[in-house]
């Protein structure tokens, strides 16, 4: 299983079809990604064989929410959008916000959120 994280890094969004864009605010990031394995080992065979199958994964994002800043608004609508047909994109950077080597882009679904405040 593979964990990447995003401590310095940023966070891009679009809830459908047009272009990513950085969601400010973002404090962290997380990505698991596990990929299943088919067994392929030959009738005869005195060892295993298995090849890469299926990829799943999951994560999560942490953000100070402010309802003025740049993609938040359309990043949490995404979670209370009932009938979603996973045409959201997702690029997950580990330092700036430039594509290529420190970014990993996806599409998926946003299953869950939480929203929490503290009182002083």
């Amino acid at each position: 299983m593979a964990i990447l994280r995003g401590e310095q890094g940023a966070v891009q969004f679009d809830a459908a079809g047009s272009s990513n864009a950085t969601i400010v605010g973002t404090r962290s990031w997380t990505l698991s990604i596990t990929k299943d394995t088919l067994d392929v080992t030959d009738h005869g065979d005195t060892s295993r064989s298995f090849v890469g199958s299926l990829i799943s994964g999951s994560g999560t994002v942490e953000l100070v929410y402010d309802p003025d800043a740049t993609g938040q608004a359309a990043f949490i609508e995404d979670v209370i959008t009932a009938s979603d047909p996973a045409d959201a994109t997702f690029e997950l950077f580990t330092t700036g916000t430039t594509s290529g080597t420190d970014s990993v882009s996806f599409a998926g679904i946003i299953t869950s959120g939480a929203i929490t405040s503290n009182l002083e």
